[in-house]
């Protein structure tokens, strides 16, 4: 017998084995997906809180935000309008290791820059990578009732750098005879570059429930975050950096109600979410502020397939955290109420 028809005999047996298999094992897209289903209805991973559903799953997050801060105090410059624009990126991960236990992790990557000339000089630009893991334990689980409690739990690391213009050209200014080689030569240029790093725990609770038809189901959660952040800026005076130690604590609350028009015929969803979060803050050489914004987001989904999570979402911030700058006379000042506003695609692999 030739090899020809030796490789012809195992190719149709491979091929009646695949068909064989097909037959008796259905394809099991229908499968897939279901570890966030309840009751019949399809629950939606939400964009501004975690989920309550052990699942393992892959996901990619981009965006674009815009960051506009009235009325931020920049010295002898005075009360300065500052835009911002940045780019987001996340990877979302999830691994089911039993139906009660999982783990969970997500690293991500922003980049901000000025929009405006003033908007560079104040804030030039930055960009910071990190990421957070953690464990899901479920507590609750009634598919008949479509009811689901779960724990969360996890730590975070973050790293990046701020090129700012401005500490330089203070510097410049109260340094007569300054030269471009003196700078280069010397350490002035170091005002330039400021590091960073920010460490932080996270828990919570989180809730899925169906509201009586398949078409809708709510999510809700309570969590906290506690962060350590420090900011290394150039001291030319001392010709070392120093450590800038800021200390946050946060308290959330979320809910995501979802209409999902699969069950009659139309395979789209929309989600609309609300977050409210309270807290306190440390800033540098400022008693500690009270923390109070809140947060609302609409999104549009592909629902066709239970295992894929695919739309389009964009997000406020009301009453977002004002930054702190200078007056002129070197006093720590705070801005007006800032606006933060992005949007975001989102695709989720489930199985």
């Amino acid at each position: 017998m030739s090899l020809t028809a030796i490789a012809l005999l195992l190719s149709l047996s491979t091929a009646a084995t695949e068909q064989t298999n097909a037959r008796e094992t259905p394809a099991c897209e229908c499968e897939q997906g279901r570890s966030r289903q309840l009751g019949g209805h399809t629950f939606l991973f939400p964009i501004l809180q975690q989920s309550a559903f052990v699942s393992s799953y892959v996901g990619l997050h981009e965006g674009v935000v815009v960051y506009d801060v009235p009325d931020l105090p920049i010295g002898s410059l005075g009360l300065q309008d500052v835009s911002l624009t940045g780019f987001q990126q996340t990877l979302d991960l999830g691994l089911r290791i039993t139906p009660w236990l999982g783990l969970w992790g997500q690293a991500r990557g922003i980049a901000y820059t000025g929009l405006t000339v003033g908007s560079f000089v104040s804030d030039g630009a930055s960009y910071r990578v990190g990421g957070d893991a953690g464990l899901v334990v479920r507590l609750l689980h009634f598919d008949s009732s479509g009811t689901q409690l779960s724990l969360r739990a996890g730590a975070g690391l973050e790293g990046g750098r701020e090129f700012t213009l401005l500490p330089l050209l203070s510097s410049i200014v109260d340094t007569p005879g300054v030269t471009l080689v003196s700078i280069l030569r010397g350490n002035l240029g170091e005002l330039l570059i400021v590091p960073m790093s920010e460490s932080s725990v996270n828990g919570g609770a989180y809730f899925a429930q169906k509201l009586g038809t398949p078409v809708l189901g709510l999510q809700a959660s309570a969590s906290a975050m506690h962060a350590w952040r420090t900011r290394k800026p150039f001291d030319p005076t001392t010709g070392a950096r120093v450590d800038q130690d800021t200390t946050a604590f946060r308290f959330n609350l979320a809910a995501a109600l979802t209409a999902d028009f699969k069950p009659l015929g139309v395979p789209l969803a929309l989600m609309g979410e609300y977050l409210f979060t309270a807290g306190s803050q440390s800033e540098v050489a400022l008693a500690r502020t009270d923390l109070n914004t809140s947060s609302i987001a609409l999104g549009l989904y592909y629902s066709g397939r239970p295992n894929l999570q695919l739309g389009l979402g964009g997000v406020a911030v009301l009453h977002a955290e004002p930054r702190i700058g200078r007056d002129a006379d070197g006093n720590l000042a705070k801005s007006g109420s800032p606006s933060i506003n992005y949007g975001q695609l989102m695709l989720r692999y489930i199985w």
